[in-house]
């Protein structure tokens, strides 16, 4: 194996980004399960994820999909193929990508699905997706089949398992939380909702002036009772409870600082 400067771990077929070089001279590059290079580290591409045997890579602002499970790769491809405006990569089969600021999903093949395109599209997770055409936002299945609609003014990805939800009334937005099929987990309560935290699975939540946290299900887990709270940061998060700061655990428990 040559020498790189880094080396990922590889995915279950083997397949691992290698990198060599800093700065200007940093190259990125695909090796596989004996040390062949599949892409060599070249300057001008990104390897964004290496999903089974394809690759994800940016090329300048373009993004293209590569197989690696033919062996070592043309890079004249970087330069003699168009690829997308913006791509994901696989998951449950499918790849959202978009073209002409339109977004749809494509099978391992590049060919179109579900004959449809989408103002907004995510990438499925557990066969399920979210879509907004116009004002109207639908969960779909990896058929494209519309498995709910979701009557509200904004929708947003949050834990693999839940969507916020948005109502706006005058200048206040109230946000709630439905399942991967579209059922409420919580009702819209809260007028300040984080981002999810995958390392401890926790998303803060705030109802007037007092906070508190949800995990990946919606469900909560810490009382929103704080006067201030910090989001998590090396598994603990400083709050403020009847004047008094001190750290809590994922769990709601009083940590050492």
């Amino acid at each position: 194996m040559k020498c790189y400067t880094k080396v990922e771990p590889a995915n279950e077929l083997g397949f691992a980004k290698v990198a060599s070089g800093e700065g200007e001279t940093h190259a990125e590059g695909i090796i596989d399960a004996k040390g062949v290079e599949i892409i060599p580290p070249l300057t001008s591409i990104l390897i964004d994820d290496i999903t089974g045997p394809t690759a994800l890579v940016r090329n300048g602002r373009e993004h293209l999909f590569v197989d690696l499970g033919n062996g070592p790769v043309d890079t004249n491809l970087f330069t003699t193929t168009k690829g997308y405006q913006y791509a994901e990569p696989f998951r449950c089969g499918r790849a959202m990508v978009q073209v002409d600021d339109r977004w749809f999903y494509i099978d391992a093949d590049g060919n179109p699905l579900f004959d449809a395109t989408y103002d907004f599209a995510e990438t499925f997770h557990h066969d399920r997706a979210m879509v907004k055409e116009g004002d109207q936002y639908r969960i779909i299945d990896t058929t494209g089949k519309t498995v709910a609609g979701m009557n509200y003014d904004q929708v947003s990805p949050q834990s693999p398992w839940c969507w916020q939800v948005t109502r706006i009334k005058g200048d206040a937005y109230w946000s709630g939380f439905v399942d991967l099929n579209g059922k409420e987990l919580t009702p819209l309560v809260y007028d300040e909702v984080g981002y999810y935290d995958p390392e401890v699975k926790r998303i803060r939540v705030g109802t007037g002036d007092r906070f508190g946290f949800i995990d990946e299900h919606a469900h909560e887990v810490i009382p929103v009772q704080y006067e201030y709270a910090e989001i998590f940061d090396k598994g603990k998060a400083r709050v403020m409870l009847n004047g008094r700061e001190f750290f809590i655990d994922p769990d709601g428990k009083e940590v050492a600082e």
